[in-house]
């Protein structure tokens, strides 16, 4: 019995750390528990036979690592997942906002969660690939907004392909999401097109700002726009991970709970 537990709370234990790191290798793992790399890949090909993860040449990574392009849900859909959590996250962005200010905007649902709490706000300009930011502003003529030129992107209902169209300007704040957050792999992305928008974004960033919600963290997407280091300030609702929250510190990012 005791070494069936032993067995489980081993395989647990690999899939917290796949889950915080994006990536697990066998040897580390041998060396953490004790065991021989021959158990670890053992264990790996278990939990890969059961979908929870894929393994790699010496090690494993989560299973939404493979591939070019992961399944993305419709704009639509993820407009209604977890409102209040995108609500509040809104909220406190838009307290950093002043008056004069040009900020950018990329095409998540959570940074359009935004704009609704700026409408206040004299001679502010926004740059954004986000066509349904431009629809949100039109009720307020104190607010303009600049685009790139480019393709519509149906899934994120956002322009993207020509990111050196974006106009080459200063901007104060950078407010961008993610599909996932990791401190080892940064904030990734489904799609490629988005991670090279998001960069572009960046760049023209004087201050650069994350909002993700509970449901993003440890999760990890194929492409990676940013490093947790490359941001100064993260905002997330809920608990961050303890993993997570222990390498953030070390790494002096600031990371602010929202409620």
């Amino acid at each position: 019995m005791s070494d069936s537990l032993f067995l489980e709370e081993r395989r647990r234990l690999i899939l917290e750390q796949l889950r915080d790191r994006g990536r697990v290798f066998v040897n580390d793992l041998s060396r953490q528990m004790n065991v021989s790399a021959v158990t670890i890949r053992q264990d790996l090909r278990a939990l890969e036979a059961d979908g929870l993860l894929a393994r790699t040449h010496g090690g494993a990574v989560q299973p939404a690592r493979l591939g070019a392009e992961q399944p993305e849900l419709s704009f639509d859909i993820r407009r209604t997942q977890n409102q209040e959590e995108k609500d509040a996250l809104g909220r406190a962005a838009a307290q950093m906002v002043e008056p004069g200010y040009a900020i950018a905007l990329d095409a998540s649902t959570t940074v359009c969660s935004i704009v609704p709490y700026l409408a206040h706000l004299d001679s502010l300009t926004i740059v954004t690939n986000n066509l349904l930011v431009a629809e949100m502003v039109l009720p307020y003529p104190r607010i303009r907004v600049l685009m790139p030129g480019g393709r519509m992107r149906r899934d994120s209902f956002s322009l993207v392909g020509l990111p050196q169209s974006l106009p080459d300007i200063n901007l104060n704040i950078g407010f961008m999401s993610a599909w996932g957050i990791t401190p080892q792999n940064g904030l990734t992305e489904v799609s490629e097109d988005e991670m090279t928008m998001k960069q572009a974004l960046l760049a023209r960033s004087l201050r650069k700002v994350v909002l993700v919600d509970s449901s993003k963290w440890g999760q990890v997407a194929p492409y990676t726009y940013a490093r947790a280091s490359d941001v100064d300030i993260i905002l997330t609702t809920g608990r961050t991970p303890a993993v997570a929250r222990h390498a953030l510190h070390e790494g002096h990012i600031q990371v602010v709970p929202v409620a």
